[in-house]
């Protein structure tokens, strides 16, 4: 029985006697025989038993509801504890991703398939560069993180018939301020080439991309400092021909040194003019042997310059790229100019044997382009989001974004003149003007209408090259 009760039992039966044995006259009218009281007592006392029973009895179910809130408790703790255990799961507007609660281990899927149809109007329409419909890019992305500082990518691609590996690599993050990057990836250098395939504002790159190296394999030092103020990239790698990432090995033992800088002065400032400058200069050295000579292709995937049969690279490489962009509300433009200065050589036949000639030549070329989004999405190098998803059955049209551009290479002459490279075969410049319609569906839907027009001094056997014209369009899916 519970204690705290048991004293106010006597209580009890002295207010109950109270009531069986009433003073004064009305007491002598109504007095009890002793059996009487004897009985009503017994009857009281067990009454208090069966009180007393009844506390007994809720302080054991008291008890018993502790134990059971216990339990509870416990077992709420235990789920919690496994929920945090859980992988958490997304699916939405931003991807596809599995990760652990806190993080630090991430696994995310992506893919980037984009359908193109180009059609020539006029110039070199062969069967191999001919008007066509054509899987452009069909990438799986796998990326991941693990122990929270160590993130990979893996990036096969399957297009164009086929199948390269684009990006394979680490990036380890123990100091944000010097991240390490390596295995194959985009080799710090070209404004354009840096930005992700699936943000161009036109379905090819600029004729300037002839000028700089797309993959390469290496090392990378890498970070964003000053809060976003200042990108450095420094990088050790192989060393490619220009324009490609189907090279995975070296066949020499000199490599190439590569730097970048680029600084947004004004992330910071509250006027939005200044804010939106973004500045840059990227360059490389290396000492190169062998077949990392280039070709250069036109919007169409024309190849417009080549050079001869027993040409190979053959000593120091110098490229330079001064850059910038500028991204202010729906208005974007982007620029960059680029040298690649390289050492060839080529077997001369004399009459006493073959000799090699070696010689070094300068090849530049630029770029500007300008973006406006006409449904008024702010514009960025990272791509266009629409405010509202096409959706004809609530009116809403996705974004619309008009898109210009020119862009020219020139090749030294005295390439020509000195026999490296023939000019009834290769042109000696290539100037091409585009211009671009692109309509954002939404986050991950893009369809892009695209016309090209290239002009090119000499290349032909008589005068130049005849002008290439070319519509493209590009759907393409990205997430």
């Amino acid at each position: 029985m519970n204690n705290s009760a048991k004293p106010f039992l006597p209580a009890v039966l002295v207010l109950a006697l109270s009531g069986i044995f009433p003073t004064g006259s009305a007491q002598a009218q109504n007095r009890l025989t002793d059996e009487q009281k004897n009985q009503v007592i017994s009857e009281l006392k067990e009454e208090i038993k069966k009180l007393e029973a009844r506390v007994e009895t809720l302080e054991s179910l008291d008890q018993k509801v502790k134990m059971i809130d216990r339990k509870l408790e416990v077992q709420q703790e235990t789920e919690i504890a496994k929920a945090k255990e859980l992988p958490v799961v997304k699916a939405g507007a931003q991807g596809f991703s599995l990760s652990s609660p806190n993080n630090e281990f991430q696994f995310k899927l992506g893919a980037l398939l984009q359908g193109d149809g180009h059609f020539f109007t006029s110039g070199n329409d062969k069967p191999t560069t001919g008007s066509t419909f054509y899987l452009n890019r069909a990438r799986p992305i796998f990326t991941a993180t693990v122990f929270k500082y160590y993130e990979f990518n893996l990036t096969p691609d399957f297009g164009q018939g086929k199948v390269t590996l684009q990006d394979a690599y680490l990036n380890s993050s123990w100091y944000q301020q010097a991240q390490l990057l390596s295995g194959k990836f985009r080799s710090p250098f070209g404004l354009e080439r840096l930005q992700s395939d699936r943000d161009l504002a036109f379905s090819q790159r600029a004729e300037t991309e002839n000028l700089v190296p797309n993959r390469d394999i290496g090392a990378e030092v890498h970070s964003d400092l000053f809060d976003g103020r200042l990108t450095y990239q420094l990088a050790l790698m192989n060393g490619v021909p220009n324009n490609t990432a189907s090279v995975d090995f070296d066949n020499n033992d000199g490599k190439d040194f590569l730097g970048r800088v680029f600084a947004l002065p004004f992330k910071k400032s509250d006027n939005q003019w200044l804010r939106a400058i973004g500045v840059g200069f990227a360059g490389t050295y290396g000492d190169e042997r062998g077949s990392t000579v280039s070709t250069y292709k036109t919007y169409g995937s024309s190849t417009w310059f080549s050079y001869n049969k027993g040409v190979t690279a053959s000593g120091e490489r110098y490229r330079l790229s001064p850059q910038a962009y500028y991204y202010n509300g729906p208005f974007s433009m982007m620029a960059q100019y680029v040298s690649d200065r390289h050492t060839l050589n080529r077997f001369v036949k004399l009459t006493k044997g073959l000799v090699n000639d070696t010689e070094t030549f300068t090849d530049d070329g630029y770029s500007a382009q300008a973006t406006y989004v006409l449904t008024g999405e702010d514009a960025s190098y990272y791509g266009v989001k629409p405010y509202h998803v096409f959706d004809p059955r609530v009116g809403t049209i996705g974004a619309w974004e008009l898109a210009a551009r020119i862009s020219n290479v020139s090749t030294d002459s005295s390439q020509f003149k000195l026999n490296f490279a023939n000019p009834t075969v290769s042109a000696r410049t290539a100037t091409e003007w585009a211009v671009g319609m692109n309509w954002y569906l939404n986050n991950f839907i893009k369809w892009q209408f695209d016309y090209a027009r290239t002009f090119f001094d000499k290349g032909a056997v008589f005068g130049d090259r005849p002008d290439e014209s070319v519509f493209e369009t590009q759907l393409q899916i990205a997430f």
